[in-house]
């Protein structure tokens, strides 16, 4: 223990490290204990004399502000507690809905990090929150009139509960299939109600040993379920959603080879791409696409492993719908492919994220024959390049592309970066295709930093600064305002992230250099050319306010 902790007698769950850097940092310490002890004392005070209105809501405020202030900076007793005392009140029969949404409030505040809480160290009953949740969403009284539900009141329930489903005990799955089996009728509407209950109540967090009482006790049923049903029904979407959590929570636990080929072509066919036909598909099928954000988590947790069959289904999903990302396309489609193109591959990396440096904790880890290896990372950004530069040139802009071509960058650099560059490199000496030059520009401030990282996969990148730097200069146009702007954000970025010193003389002074470190510290020397260049160009250009942002310190860096 520090001597912080020893001084406050417990070990905090997470503070603020921030406020360490605050000039009265010596004196947060004791104001958070303080207010800790007062918060505890009138919080249970109010509770025990039932004085929910005001003081149970004021202290529960005042605990909310400390959250925000301090962090969760009590010891693990405590958040448990307060944990257990939310979740009581939140659950109160007849409570007044202002105040259930503000319960409901900070216990989500409460249970958001939850590496801090196992499920040995906290477990919730999940009856109650089920009452609550099917006494205020299918309320029997609310449509005559007799009670009144804020709107927002649904999706703090939902959201509400997706935290506490993680401490839902072992046995609590067979109850709900014991609870909404019975409704389980493809010809009866209740069919809606049953599904969207599983996928939101299923826990599917759970530690190996414990996946015969989960998720393995309705898997099969439910799959079978859904690859029978054909007609796109309207539960059809709930059900994927679960799917697709199950997959991201049991990486390499759950055996979806026998049914890989079907995922990809529903998801091929939830597309509503008009192939074939001369006119888009009929509006009612719209509504039952699946969402994009949770195809993109169970195509992000069906890939690697040995064979990768996965990658095989999803190169061919992009080559088959690659022509639809050409510019000269455009459709009621094209903002589900892109929304498609720009999430998958910032989902892969926050999967890479999670294998190789996210901090140990008790949720079970992927296990190491399931994990992303180098060369599944290098098939993966081969099959989505194609569509990625296709979709630069959008009529509708080229943020997502911008957005896509910046994850695989980060991923496999000596693969998307070249192809990009190559593009900028012509965009850069044609003056009659500004589109190109601003599609181009934009998608390289997002590459930026992974072109000026000095890692092994791509170490070239850098020796690319300079060139790219000089030849936007031209970009500076009074006449376009639109390719004015990009530039000057393409130049700002670049001149943040490399400092702007005139190194030529270091390889006289360091015989350990390598031959591509002494070519990049000679290249320094055009630094001041480039500076120089862009006082020119400050003198012309009406912008001149946007200059003065970035070329004070150009200057300055280039003089040292």
């Amino acid at each position: 223990m520090t001597v912080e902790e020893e001084m406050a007698g417990f070990i905090p769950q997470k503070e603020i490290v921030y406020n360490g850097l605050l000039p009265y940092s010596d004196r947060l310490d004791r104001e958070a204990t303080e207010l800790l002890m007062e918060i505890k004392a009138n919080l249970s005070r109010a509770v025990l004399v039932r004085e929910l209105w005001p003081g149970v809501a004021f202290w529960c405020r005042k605990l909310f502000h400390f959250l925000k202030l301090y962090g969760r900076r009590f010891s693990k007793e405590d958040h448990i507690l307060f944990i257990k005392l939310l979740y009581e009140l939140v659950t109160l029969p007849n409570l007044e809905p202002h105040m259930m949404q503000n319960y409901a409030r900070l216990l989500i505040q409460l249970l958001r990090k939850k590496e801090l809480l196992s499920r040995d160290d906290l477990q919730l009953p999940w009856r109650p929150l089920y009452d609550l949740y099917d006494r205020v969403v299918y309320s029997k009284t609310e449509h005559l009139g007799l009670i009144w539900f804020p709107n927002s009141v649904d999706h703090i329930l939902k959201a509400l509960i997706k935290s506490c489903r993680l401490y839902f005990p072992a046995s609590s799955t067979q109850e709900m299939l014991d609870e909404w089996r019975p409704l389980l009728c493809v010809f009866d509407v209740v069919m809606q109600k049953a599904i969207s209950n599983m996928e939101l109540f299923l826990p599917t967090i759970m530690p190996p040993e414990e996946h015969g009482q989960g998720f393995q006790l309705w898997f099969d049923e439910l799959m079978n379920l859904w690859t029978s049903v054909q007609n796109q029904p309207s539960w059809e979407g709930h059900l994927v959603n679960l799917f697709a959590r199950l997959a991201n929570d049991n990486i390499g636990y759950v055996d979806w080879t026998p049914y890989i080929p079907t995922i990809f072509t529903r998801i091929l066919r939830s597309l509503n791409l008009p192939v074939g036909v001369s006119q888009m598909v009929a509006p009612r099928y719209l509504t039952n696409s699946y969402d994009i954000g949770h195809l993109v988590l169970w195509i992000t947790a069906l890939l690697g492993g040995p064979g990768n069959p996965a990658q095989k289904e999803l190169t061919c999903l992009f080559n088959s719908i690659a022509s639809f990302y050409h510019p000269s396309n455009h459709g009621r489609w094209q903002s589900r492919l892109m929304r498609l193109l720009q999430r998958l591959p910032a989902s892969v990396v926050r999967r890479v994220h999670r294998e190789r440096h996210a901090a140990r904790s008790w949720i079970t880890l992927v296990p190491e024959a399931q994990r992303l290896t180098d060369e599944d990372l290098q098939e993966f950004t081969r099959s989505l390049i194609g569509a990625a530069l296709l979709a630069m040139f959008s009529k509708t802009g080229c943020t997502d592309a911008a957005y896509a071509l910046q994850n695989l960058a980060l991923l496999t650099p000596e693969l998307a970066i070249p192809p990009v560059l190559e593009k900028t490199y012509a965009a850069m000496e044609t003056l009659t295709e500004p589109h190109t030059l601003t599609a181009t520009l934009s998608c390289m401030i997002g590459m930026a930093r992974s072109l000026v990282s000095p890692n092994n996969h791509y170490p070239e990148g850098r020796a690319h600064v300079l060139p790219l730097l000089i030849g936007s200069l031209p970009g500076v146009d009074p006449n376009d305002f639109s390719k004015c702007m990009i530039t000057f954000q393409f130049i700002a970025t670049f001149t943040t992230l490399v400092p702007l010193v005139d190194c030529s003389s270091a390889p006289s002074q360091h015989g350990d250099l390598t031959e591509m470190e002494k070519d990049l510290c000679f290249a320094t020397a055009e630094f001041e050319d480039f500076a120089l260049l862009s006082g020119d160009l400050r003198l012309i250009s009406p912008c001149r306010f946007q200059f003065a942002l970035f070329l004070p310190a150009v200057l300055l860096k280039s003089s040292l």
